[in-house]
């Protein structure tokens, strides 16, 4: 990053972009910081990684059956 910084690498179109979803790809980003470092809105980063086949969401059936549980537990308590 530094390196890209002084020389302004980070400037050129679609530099910025092309390295938050590198990084939100291989992990080293959230959703939230992608879309930030990409100097986009959420829904536009979540539209640009869709569209290259890259996962949003990467849950597994246990993990959203858990959630949804949740989810239920939380709206019967509201």
């Amino acid at each position: 990053m530094i390196g890209l910084q002084s020389r302004k690498l980070l400037s050129e179109p679609g530099a910025r972009a092309a390295l938050a979803t590198a990084l939100f790809r291989d992990g080293g980003l959230s959703l939230a910081r992608g879309a930030r470092m990409a100097q986009m809105p959420m829904a536009a980063f979540i539209t640009h990684v869709s569209r290259l086949g890259i996962p949003v969401i990467t849950h597994d059936a246990a993990e959203v059956t858990s959630d949804m549980e949740t989810l239920d537990q939380w709206l019967a308590s509201s």
